[in-house]
C-alpha cells in the first residue's frame, strides 16, 4: 500500500486527489489535508462581496467532493523530508500529530503579501477568502450608511471614494462588481446620488488586464471611463494610511476603502522548508518533481512549473514558458500529476507538462465582459455570458453549480440586499499608519479601540464637559490613548490628530475591556492613570 499525502484543498490538490481516485489503481492510500473543510472558488469572491451570490454558494464541502478519499481538516506546521512525515495541528486545542507518507504532493497555493507597500497590510482589504469578501461587503455598506447621514463633506468624500489596487483579472472584476452593487443600492439612500461615488483603479502596467492583448486592455479602459471609473495606468502605489493613498507623481486620494488584488507569496511554512524557490515559487521539473527531493511533488500556485508549450511564455526574460497561476492550468496539472505518481510507483516514464490556454475572460460588471477564446476576441454581453458559463464549468460540484446558477437568476430579478452582517472574525489587534494631519478619531465617535504609539506623535484636543474649556494633550512613542472613554462607556470627547508620520497598534474595545477587567495590575494602572491625567477635565 502506497500512502499519498496531498497538502492543500485548492484546484490543484482537489483534482490530483480526484484523478488518483478515478484511476482505480490498486494499492493507493490517498489522504488530503486542508485548513478549511471546503473548497473555495476564488474567482467568485468579488460576487460574494457584491452580494450577487451568497457566501455559501462560492464553496463546496471537500468531503462531498472527495468520496472514498480520506480528508483531514488541519493546519500543516512542518514537513520532515528525512523521516517522510508531515507535522499538523488538529482539533480545537491544536494538538500536534505526525503523518507519514510515501508520496507527498505540496499544493498549498499562495498567501497575501501586502508588505510590498507601506501601510497596505494595515489598511487594505484583501480578496482571498470568504472572510475577506464578507468584511469588504460589510465595510462598503457601512460607508454608504454613514455617508447618507453625515453633514461633514470631507468625511462624506472619503466614505464614497473606493480604491482598487491592481488592474489584472481580480482587480477589474472586483471594481466592476462593487460599482454595480453600489449603483443598485444608491436609490435606497435618500441623500446620495451615483455621481457622489468615485471609483479608482491603480495599475503599474501601461494597460488594464496586462496579461491580455492591447486591444482588450483598451476596450476595458474605454468601458471603465464611460462608467466613471478613474483609471490610473503607469502608476505605482507608494503608501497607504487610514484615510489616504499616496501614488507616484505625488498624487493622493482621500478614501476609507482600499482593496488590494496584488501581492502574493508562498506561505511562511514553505519558506522555512528551505526548498529551492524562484519567482517566489517552488522550483519543479516539467513532471512536477521538487528539485532535490525524492517522491515530493508540487503543483498549483505554489509551484514554478515549466510548460513545454512555448506559446505560453510567462517570464520572457528567461525564454522559458511557465504555467500561469489560474484554474484551468491547475486542473490540468492535477490530472497529469496523478498519472505521473502512478507511473512513478509502477516504475514507468513520467510525462512533462504541456498545456495551451483555451482563453481568458473577465467580467466588467453591468453584464459586460471581455476576453479571448482561442484566437477569438469577445466583448460585451456575449463575453459576459461566456464568462459566466466558463466559471460555472470549473466549479467542481454539481450541487454548487446549481446554487450559483440559481443565485445569478435571483440576482437578475430582485434588488440587492443592503444588509450588514457581523463579521465571522474580528480583528482584535491591528497596526495603523498615519500621515501628518490625519485624524485618528473625532469628538462624538464611538470608542472603538485603545491605541499605543509605536512611532511619531499625536495631539489630543478636547473640551471640559461643564464649561467648554479646551484642553490639549500630546502623545509620543510608547504613550497610549483611548482608554478613558472605553472604560467610561461614553463617546469620544476629543479629537486626536497625527503631528507627523506615525504608527500605532490598536486593540479593539472589547478585547481591551477584558484585559482590563481580568488583569489586575493593568486595571490598577488605568484607574490611577485616568485620575491623574484627566482630573481637570472631570472637574
Amino acid at each position: 500500500m502506497s500512502k499519498i499525502l496531498i497538502l492543500g484543498g485548492g484546484f490543484a490538490g482537489i483534482y490530483t486527489a480526484k484523478a488518483l481516485n478515478k484511476s482505480k489503481f490498486r494499492g493507493l492510500d490517498i489522504e488530503l489535508i486542508s485548513d478549511n473543510n471546503y473548497f473555495i472558488f476564488q474567482p467568485l469572491l468579488p460576487e460574494v462581496a457584491s452580494g450577487t451570490i451568497n457566501s455559501s454558494d462560492a464553496v463546496t464541502p471537500i468531503r462531498q467532493m472527495l468520496k472514498n478519499i480520506k480528508f483531514r481538516n488541519a493546519e500543516v506546521s512542518g514537513i520532515d523530508f528525512q523521516k517522510k512525515e508531515v507535522v499538523i495541528q488538529q482539533g480545537f486545542k491544536k494538538s500536534t500529530h505526525r503523518i507519514s507518507y510515501d508520496q507527498l504532493v505540496i499544493a498549498l497555493g499562495q498567501v497575501s503579501n501586502l508588505d510590498i507597500v507601506p501601510g497596505l497590510k494595515d489598511h487594505a482589504f484583501k480578496m482571498r477568502s470568504l472572510q475577506d469578501a464578507h468584511d469588504l461587503r460589510n465595510h462598503i455598506i457601512g460607508c454608504l450608511e454613514l455617508a447618507d447621514v453625515t453633514a461633514d463633506n470631507k468625511l462624506r468624500n472619503r466614505l464614497l471614494n473606493f480604491v482598487v489596487v491592481g488592474g489584472g483579472f481580480s482587480g477589474v472584476e472586483t471594481v466592476g462588481e462593487i460599482k454595480e452593487m453600489i449603483d443598485r443600492l444608491i436609490p435606497y439612500y435618500g441623500s446620495l446620488v451615483k455621481g457622489d461615488v468615485k471609483f479608482h483603479i491603480i495599475e503599474f502596467a501601461n494597460q488594464l488586464l496586462p496579461d491580455m492583448n492591447k486591444n482588450i486592455g483598451n476596450y476595458t479602459l474605454r468601458k471603465f471611463i464611460k462608467n466613471n471609473i478613474e483609471v490610473n495606468l503607469n502608476t505605482s502605489l507608494e503608501q497607504v494610511t487610514q484615510y489616504k493613498v499616496f501614488l507616484s507623481g505625488k498624487k493622493t486620494i482621500d478614501t476609507h476603502t482600499v482593496i488590494s488584488t496584488i501581492g502574493s507569496s508562498v506561505s511562511t511554512l514553505i519558506k522555512n522548508l528551505k526548498l529551492k524557490l524562484d519567482y517566489g515559487k517552488i522550483v519543479t521539473n516539467g513532471c512536477f518533481e521538487v528539485e532535490g527531493y525524492e517522491n515530493v511533488w508540487a503543483v498549483g500556485d505554489a509551484a514554478l512549473i515549466p510548460n513545454k508549450d512555448k506559446s505560453q511564455m510567462l517570464f520572457k526574460q528567461k525564454k522559458i514558458a511557465y504555467a500561469p497561476p489560474n484554474a484551468q492550468f491547475a486542473v490540468r496539472q492535477g490530472k497529469l500529476l496523478a498519472s505521473n505518481i502512478i507511473n512513478k510507483i509502477s516504475n514507468k516514464a513520467l510525462e512533462e507538462f504541456r498545456y495551451s490556454s483555451k482563453g481568458s475572460l473577465a467580467s466588467l460588471g453591468s453584464r459586460d465582459g471581455v476576453g479571448k477564446i482561442y484566437f477569438l476576441t469577445v466583448k460585451g454581453l456575449l463575453a459576459w455570458l461566456i464568462w459566466r458559463a466558463f466559471y460555472l464549468s470549473f466549479i467542481p460540484s454539481f450541487a454548487t453549480k446549481i446554487r450559483v446558477l440559481f443565485g445569478w437568476m435571483v440576482e437578475y430579478l430582485v434588488p440587492r440586499n443592503a444588509v450588514m452582517t457581523r463579521s465571522l472574525k474580528s480583528e482584535t489587534v491591528s497596526f495603523q499608519n498615519f500621515k501628518k494631519g490625519d485624524i485618528v478619531f473625532e469628538e462624538g465617535m464611538i470608542a472603538d479601540g485603545f491605541y499605543i504609539v509605536l512611532e511619531g506623535s499625536f495631539k489630543n484636543t478636547f473640551k471640559n464637559t461643564s464649561d467648554g474649556k479646551i484642553f490639549t494633550k500630546f502623545y509620543k512613542k510608547n504613550d497610549h490613548f483611548g482608554a478613558r472613554v472605553i472604560l467610561s462607556g461614553n463617546r469620544r470627547t476629543g479629537t486626536i490628530k497625527a503631528l507627523e508620520e506615525s504608527k500605532v497598534v490598536k486593540i479593539d474595545s472589547n478585547t481591551f475591556k477584558i484585559l482590563n477587567e481580568h488583569f489586575i495590575p493593568l486595571k490598577k494602572y488605568f484607574s490611577t492613570y485616568v485620575e491623574e491625567n484627566f482630573r481637570n477635565l472631570n472637574k
